[in-house]
């Protein structure tokens, strides 16, 4: 099974660098679940958990403004809430709760100083500028008309000596897992990637989606791998409640509503839904852009071609069906794509590890024939009954989920690809930028030469916090929007490759 978490690329090309890797301060080993730790740090640091904090000259404080929520109140989207189900899902509608976003418990606390951060931001040609404290938080949202908790990391500046709003960048992981445990909020890795971004002025909230709970309880459900409504409902709960955190804590810097979104993997698929479904579900947030690095945003054309032969991505298309058939009640007619004991040892392995394995001994031997021809076929995959919808209403270029276009005239969406990216294929998603772009999304292509799947990523981090601080900015696209770019050496392409 093919894991690729946006955060561990991160890290591995940290630990690439002739510097050390920046770690937490030694003397001060990570917080258990329910402590806080300090690296050492300037003698200005104000303690990220301080029940209330005061300004140089002694005044408090001033209180962050929060947005109330507001869930499809206009009548272009009360629609979708009214209806959302897909591939004859149970009827249901999504809630509207002020609930939603609410913080619900506070899990691993670490906290970075700048100057352990100060290699990590040279990733992304950046200088860390503060110390950061990092939080694991539980949080409100909803899945299928029922309240949820979730599990979200939350990074903020907190050697910030006057009151100052910061922007959020809403960072959204790769595959992960497919069970709760298995979010990689509470890793080391994660905290350092958001640590670092922080470190340069943004609060930065990292959310583990639906059923990867890093800690608490059980949800008791397999995680809905690349299903869209899911994973941006929960990732937008959790800037909400980033922002509610952020102001709780009473500190020099408050969350402002301003967010722009970043995925790598899965989580650029996911960026590109929460580009989708933002207008519809949390309309008191103002999205500013999106970076989706190797998305596989055409899931219709990346399923055919990885049933009509054996590659790489096959293994995610079984692990797709295998742990998002359960979130649209079709987990008993697994038999209409997978062949005896498929099934059943496919959904039971996505629930035993984070990183299962599986036997895939043949194509064939998996994946019925019903599933095969319908890939082979003309008509491709998208018309093979509720399992084909599955595919067509979670692929961008297909869902049946109209886009309501920002009005902001720097709104953009970065779109990110690898030339040698053996996991999501660059032809396929270079023809589905295109399709994307006739439909209205103001887009620019960005192609990493020499770029594996992981690589693109970290080869373009430097031009991914870029495109971030123009979006904020409000600066508009510079360079040509909708064309597509030979590849092109991205900045943070190693010396000699």
């Amino acid at each position: 099974m093919n894991r690729q978490r946006f955060f561990a690329l991160f890290a591995a090309a940290l630990s690439a660098c002739s510097t050390p890797a920046p770690t937490p301060d030694a003397s001060q080993p990570d917080a258990s679940q329910d402590g806080s730790t300090d690296d050492a740090s300037s003698s200005d640091v104000i303690p990220a958990d301080a029940p209330s904090a005061d300004a140089a000259d002694g005044s408090p404080w001033a209180a962050c403004m929060v947005p109330a929520v507001r869930v499809a109140q206009t009548p272009a989207t009360m629609a979708l809430a009214a209806a959302p189900a897909r591939c004859n899902q149970r009827a249901h509608t999504w809630r509207t709760d002020p609930a939603l976003g609410t913080v619900l418990d506070v899990g691993t606390s670490t906290n970075y100083a700048r100057t352990t951060l100060a290699v990590a931001t040279t990733m992304i040609s950046e200088e860390a500028r503060y110390d950061v404290a990092t939080e694991v938080i539980g949080y409100q949202t909803q899945d299928r008309g029922q309240l949820v908790r979730a599990t979200t990391l939350v990074a903020y500046p907190r050697n910030v000596r006057s009151m100052q709003n910061m922007d959020v960048l809403l960072v959204l992981h790769g595959t992960a897992g497919f069970r709760d445990s298995c979010g990689p909020s509470g890793a080391a890795d994660t905290r350092l990637l958001a640590a670092a971004f922080a470190s340069t002025g943004f609060v930065v909230i990292a959310p583990d989606y639906i059923a990867l709970n890093s800690f608490g309880p059980d949800t008791m459900q397999p995680h809905p791998y690349l299903v869209g409504q899911p994973t941006a409902i929960a990732s937008l709960d959790a800037a909400r409640a980033g922002i509610r955190h952020v102001a709780a804590r009473s500190g020099p810097v408050c969350a402002t509503p301003r967010v722009v979104t970043i995925g790598g993997s899965q989580g650029g698929h996911a960026a590109l839904w929460v580009d989708r479904l933002a207008p519809y579900y949390a309309q008191e947030l103002s999205l500013e852009g999106v970076v989706a690095t190797v998305p596989p945003a055409d899931l219709v054309g990346e399923t055919d071609r990885a049933l009509r032969a054996q590659v790489e991505a096959t293994a995610n298309v079984a692990a797709f069906w295998g742990s998002s058939a359960d979130w649209y009640g079709l987990a008993p007619r697994l038999n209409e794509v997978f062949n005896a004991p498929f099934d059943t040892s496919i959904p039971a392995a996505l629930r035993s590890a984070c990183d299962p394995e599986f036997p895939m001994l043949t194509l064939n031997g998996v994946f019925t024939e019903g599933a095969r021809t319908a890939a082979t076929s003309p008509s491709s995959i998208a018309t093979f009954g509720d399992f084909g919808c599955m595919v067509r209403e979670n692929g961008l270029t297909t869902t049946s989920v109209p886009r309501i276009a920002p009005t902001s005239a720097s709104y953009g969406i970065l779109y990110v690809t690898g030339e040698r990216d053996s996991l999501v294929t660059t032809s396929i998603e270079r023809a589905a930028f295109t399709t994307l772009c006739a439909a209205g999304m103001r887009m620019q292509y960005l192609e990493c030469a020499g770029a594996s799947h992981t690589r693109a990523t970290t080869w373009s981090l430097p031009e991914i916090i870029a495109f971030a601080k123009d979006r904020f900015a409000g600066r508009p696209m510079a360079g040509a929007v909708c064309e597509l770019q030979a590849p092109s050496r991205c900045r943070n392409t190693p010396a000699g490759m």
